[in-house]
């Protein structure tokens, strides 16, 4: 992939399936901070109990974002490589393994799966492995992000509870009510969309004028991944073949909202418009049970069209979830009661 501050590649295996997964963290040595805890001979800090402290560095978390349906975890790239900068300008933080990655989810980019019929079950678990496989290890706080389809993904993920020290969750631009509804409106949008192209130059180029992105840099990265030369003579088509993905689409949505608003961690809504609410979220936001954040300059591809923005969202949305670091300290005894003085009799 020739682009500026390409992310490193690797492929996960589960059975017989391979699941490309982009890791966008910056490349550095595994750093230690040794200032508050060099020592001489002479001075050696662990023989005073006084000074004797945690370490207050804290590990980064990481990031996995699942893209929606039709598309790859490239749409991501442009946000994924702010939030991996901003992770790694942020003071206190101890990099050390991964920080921010992205998957092709089966039947979609360079992901190789011998069944891939999109069952949101089959999604979920996906997600749930290779969260395991890539993580640093098991305290290591998650934060699971999804756009539209990978919406549903991540919030039937966190549902299962296989995923250990998941801190937040975030849903980009869909949520249950208005998604069903424009189902019944969904094939018709897929007869009207080019089944193919003459050139990738094309395919970016409509991709553009339709605004289904609006960011030309973005939509540069991650329309490749979108299609497939064949046929004769050759012609660019979409790898995802979405209306046979037709008999899932309401499983993916059904229930979303009732999910979302049972997670035990951090919940955030992304949109690009507050008209999206459903009149579920729209109690559950009025009791505070999640954060909504919106972009009113967006469109559907959030991701996309407002990188940076999303990317310091979901930073802040960490921030706010993180489990606190307690420092402990060499307990201080306590003053010696002062006893009164004795009372002389006359």
């Amino acid at each position: 992939m020739n682009v500026s501050n390409a992310p490193t590649e690797r492929t996960v295996l589960i059975g017989e399936d391979a699941f490309r997964v982009y890791d966008w963290t910056p490349a550095v040595a595994a750093s230690t901070d040794t200032s508050n805890s060099a020592s001489t001979p002479d001075t050696d800090a662990s023989s005073n109990p006084a000074t004797q402290t945690t370490p207050t560095k804290k590990p980064p978390p990481l990031f996995v974002l699942h893209h929606g349906a039709g598309s790859s975890a490239l749409s991501f790239h442009l946000c994924a490589v702010r939030l991996a900068d901003l992770l790694a300008q942020d003071q206190g933080l101890n990099r050390v393994g991964p920080t921010v990655v992205a998957l092709d989810a089966r039947g979609h980019g360079a992901t190789v799966c011998k069944n891939e019929a999109l069952e949101l079950s089959h999604l979920s678990d996906d997600l749930i492995r290779v969260v395991e496989a890539v993580r640093r290890d098991a305290d290591q706080e998650i934060v699971l992000v999804g756009h539209s389809m990978g919406g549903a993904v991540v919030v039937d993920a966190c549902q299962k509870g296989a995923i250990k020290n998941i801190v937040g969750v975030g849903v980009i631009d869909v949520v249950e009510g208005t998604a069903i509804e424009s189902l019944a409106h969904m094939n018709s949008i897929l007869k009207a969309k080019p089944s193919k192209f003459r050139s990738v130059e094309d395919a970016i180029k409509w991709t553009l004028r339709s605004h289904l992105v609006q960011n030309k840099e973005s939509a540069q990265i991650s329309v490749p991944p979108l299609l497939v030369k064949k046929g004769e003579p050759p012609m660019y088509h979409w790898r995802t073949d979405l209306a046979a993905s037709e008999p899932h689409w309401r499983g993916w949505f059904d229930g979303l909202s009732a999910k979302f608003l049972q997670l035990k961690c951090g919940r955030q809504l992304l949109l690009a418009g507050t008209d999206r609410l459903d009149k579920e979220l729209m109690i559950g936001q009025m009791q505070g049970k999640f954060q909504v954040v919106v972009y009113p300059e967006s469109w559907h591809y959030v991701q996309e069209d407002v990188p940076g923005k999303l990317a310091l969202s979901l930073l802040e949305f960490w921030k706010r979830n993180q489990k606190l670091v307690i420092i402990k300290r060499f307990p201080i005894p306590a003053k010696p009661a002062v006893l009164p003085a004795s009372t002389a009799t006359v």
